[in-house]
């Protein structure tokens, strides 16, 4: 009889684990593991000293996989591992009071399989002697060693002489700088992780031997510009695969990655604030199937960056004809800008296209046609509401399967929502997160959960509005039939209660607004905070034309009354900066956002650029708000998704020359304010 799993270690799938964190007792041993363990993870323990007989327990088994990280080791014998006929992968990372001597002595015990070896956080620093630090590992096929969080400095490709196996490394995270690198002797590597290190400039690589390297991790490191990436990554001619996220360059030059013939997979994500411009052939490559250029911190894609010439949307996309892969997720994307939408229109090979978190209101319509090709669409953690007219959303679409609209604000889907064509190839759908309006309008999309063969990602999380599982309610057909009868025969009464309610409402107007304001306003919108770190009360969005009376009716009421501070853009920003460093500068030292909307502000561009910065920054502050006030109604025709979302989701003070309406206006503004 096979013995059980021993105390304070959990036994699964061929795995032991034995973890010591977050545990007052931390084993001093490694006890004895059934016998078709093959994984061990004895990690967080207390084991100073490390060697033969300590590892006796796990000699009779075929171990592959021994972790041993974090465990206190100071000291390793030189036969440790003479027993451990079968091991693949070694990690003893976090042992950092190990001598660099000990571990170089012990790699001379371990077997000829091993394929991994992991040395993490180990603090060797400063180094004397790496040279011969791995010589014990030559007689094997190693194939991947680790050294990130350890301080390193300088790198040499020299230190892995002899192990003509290994083809990945990873330095990522040590002390590592410009003068400190040395990649001879890496003539099989084909992965190499670079990332956090003190790099002011690309490496040259053309100086060593990585004609094979694959894969290529330079983000997080200082890099100060991209104008030498071409030249000095010209010779990586297998190069698949560059990371260059979390930089901080001003600019993406031309032609930065044209040199990479194999180049497929660009990750250019969470970049720096430094980032102006991307000049027209910075992603000129035929090769790139896969483009991430995501959460780049304030770059719009509009047309106000367009005129301060950010970015040439006619060639942006041009020039990467074989993309198939575009992740634009956390930016700002005009999709009602028609210059905007044509940037896209190179992409016919696209297959996949994520759009997450854009704060969109409204599906893009005949937008994705562009798309012949396009398998699979990302578009959660938006502010999406129903759709009816799904042929301008989804026409020309015959190789759609997957579809991800998850945490938006669909309420309902009807059998408009989806032309036939896409049900018919759609293979998954994610919509987990919408709070859906569980009515009659609903029967179609219930009906169709029943029938359809599509997979319903998350199903069992799927919730009405009221809290209850969707899954709970099934309407049926005859009885929103009969619902129907009833609401026809209703309305005749109603017409005339609404008749008699609309003279009585309409002369306490202005106070039934006054008291729909007080409740919201301290509902999630409108949170108060302390006011103390703001430099401005508010900072006020409007137009030239309102400028006289921001001037003669909102500045008098609010400072030289109220003792409030504004943020007034003519006389507040600073001259000679860019206007937009301007704009985010100011919005950042407010309290709260005041919107002064009228017709003219609809149709100004500067105008709704200051609003989405506004937006942004409230989807990522939950203490700002923004309060629009409301100068004249807005005309059909000058509506945009932004300003109907502001309007339809917030509450807002309507100016008005009727007495009584005047004094609740100001009581709303300075109330929001304060």
């Amino acid at each position: 009889m096979d013995m059980l799993c021993p105390a304070y270690c959990k036994c699964e799938h061929r795995s032991a684990t034995c973890d010591g964190s977050n545990k007052t007792v931390k084993l001093t041993y490694i006890p004895k593991f059934p016998s078709d363990i093959t994984k061990v993870v004895f990690i967080n323990n207390n084991i100073s000293n490390l060697s033969r007989s300590t590892l006796k327990n796990l000699s009779p088994l075929t171990i592959t996989n021994l972790d041993l990280k974090n465990n206190k080791i100071t000291i390793i014998h030189k036969d440790t591992f003479a027993d451990m006929k079968h091991l693949v992968k070694l990690d003893i990372s976090g042992n950092d009071q190990v001598r660099i001597e000990n571990v170089q002595n012990c790699l001379r015990s371990l077997p000829s399989t091993l394929k991994e070896l992991l040395l993490n956080h180990m603090l060797w620093h400063p180094l004397n002697n790496m040279n011969t630090m791995f010589d014990g590992l030559k007689k094997g096929q190693i194939r991947k060693i680790e050294l990130s969080h350890s301080y390193l400095k300088p790198f040499s490709g020299k230190w892995f002489a002899g192990l003509n196996s290994l083809t990945d490394i990873d330095i990522s995270w040590n002390s590592i700088g410009d003068k400190d690198l040395n990649f001879k002797g890496l003539n099989n590597l084909k992965w190499l992780s670079l990332i956090g290190n003190y790099l002011n400039y690309v490496p040259d690589f053309c100086t060593g031997d990585l004609y094979k390297l694959e894969t290529l991790l330079l983000s997080n490191t200082r890099l100060a510009h991209l104008i030498n990436l071409q030249n000095n990554t010209r010779c990586l001619r297998q190069l698949t695969t560059l990371h260059l996220n979390g930089i901080a360059v001003p600019i993406i030059p031309n032609n930065a990655f044209s040199e990479l013939k194999s180049l497929k997979v660009l990750e250019m994500t969470k970049m720096s604030t430094q980032l102006k411009k991307i000049l027209p052939l910075a992603f000129n490559s035929s090769s790139l199937s896969s483009l991430s250029y995501s959460k780049s911190d304030r770059f719009i894609f509009c047309k106000t960056g367009v005129q301060m010439g950010y970015f040439e949307p006619k060639t942006l996309f041009k020039f990467c004809p074989s993309l198939t892969m575009l992740d634009l997720s956390h930016n700002f994307i005009e999709f009602t800008n028609q210059e905007i939408r044509d940037m896209f229109s190179p992409l016919i090979n696209l297959r996949e296209i994520k759009l997450q978190y854009l704060d969109l209101v409204l599906m893009p319509r005949h937008f994705f046609h562009q798309f012949p090709c396009l398998q699979g669409i990302y578009l959660d953690h938006n502010m999406i509401l129903p759709w009816t007219n799904g042929k301008e959303i989804f026409q020309g679409l015959t190789n759609l399967t997957e579809l991800h609209i998850s945490s938006n604000r669909i309420g309902h889907f009807s059998s408009t929502s989806f032309p036939e064509n896409i049900l018919k190839t759609l293979k998954s759908i994610d919509l987990t997160g919408n709070q859906f309006s569980c009515t009659c309008k609903l029967t179609w999309f219930k009906h169709w959960m029943k029938n359809t063969k599509v997979k319903l990602l998350n199903e069992t999380y799927y919730n009405c509005d009221d809290r209850t599982k969707l899954q709970d309610y099934n309407p049926t057909y005859i009885a929103c039939s009969n619902i129907i009868f009833l609401i026809t025969v209703s309305v005749g009464g109603g017409v005339c209660f609404l008749l008699a309610a609309t003279i009585l409402v309409y002369s306490c107007r202005w106070r039934i607004r006054f008291h729909i304001y007080k409740i919201l306003s301290s509902s999630h919108y409108y949170q108060q905070i302390d006011g103390d770190d703001y430099r401005y009360s508010a900072y006020v969005i409007y137009c030239y034309e309102d400028f006289k009376w921001v001037k003669h009716e909102l500045i008098p009421k609010m400072e030289e009354k109220h003792g409030l501070h504004l943020c007034i853009p003519h006389r507040d920003f600073e001259l000679g900066k860019v206007f937009a460093d301007n704009i985010v500068e100011h919005m950042n030292l407010s309290k709260t956002v005041i919107t002064v909307l009228s017709n003219n502000f609809a149709k100004n561009e500067w105008c709704l650029f200051q609003l989405a910065v506004a937006r942004s920054k409230l989807s990522k502050d939950g203490t700002f708000s923004i309060f629009p006030v409301m100068l004249e109604e807005i005309d059909f025709k000058n509506m945009n998704s932004s300003l109907y979302s502001l309007i339809k989701l917030s509450s807002y003070a309507a100016w008005n020359f009727d007495e009584r309406g005047v004094e609740l206006f100001w009581e709303q503004v300075i109330n929001h304010v304060q």
